[in-house]
């Protein structure tokens, strides 16, 4: 995910990095698989990582806001022009 992303959707103030909890992607993960901390830390990497994703999609997933916030997410990423809207905003008109 690019900083500009980054900053603009997951800012946060100066004592929010002083304050920040590390495990809070652990307990994330916890809440949304069941598994406790021992068993998702055992788990191969790619099983873990994957679920990682599962559970930030998921939590943004429970809030309008968060749809929102996905959506944008997913635009900002797309790297094909969308050709339709490049040709209606690209017509000329000439008098």
């Amino acid at each position: 995910m690019g900083e500009a992303i980054i900053k603009k959707y997951f800012a946060c103030e100066e004592w929010e990095k002083e304050m920040d909890c590390r495990t809070r992607e652990l307990k994330r993960m916890q809440d949304y698989t069941g598994l406790n901390f021992n068993e998702l830390m055992a788990l191969p990497l790619s099983a873990f990582l994957y679920l990682r994703k599962e559970s930030w999609v998921h939590s943004f997933l429970v809030s309008e806001t968060g749809r929102e916030t996905l959506k944008d997410i997913w635009r900002l990423s797309q790297t094909k022009a969308d050709m339709t809207a490049v040709r209606r905003h690209s017509k000329v008109v000439v008098h």
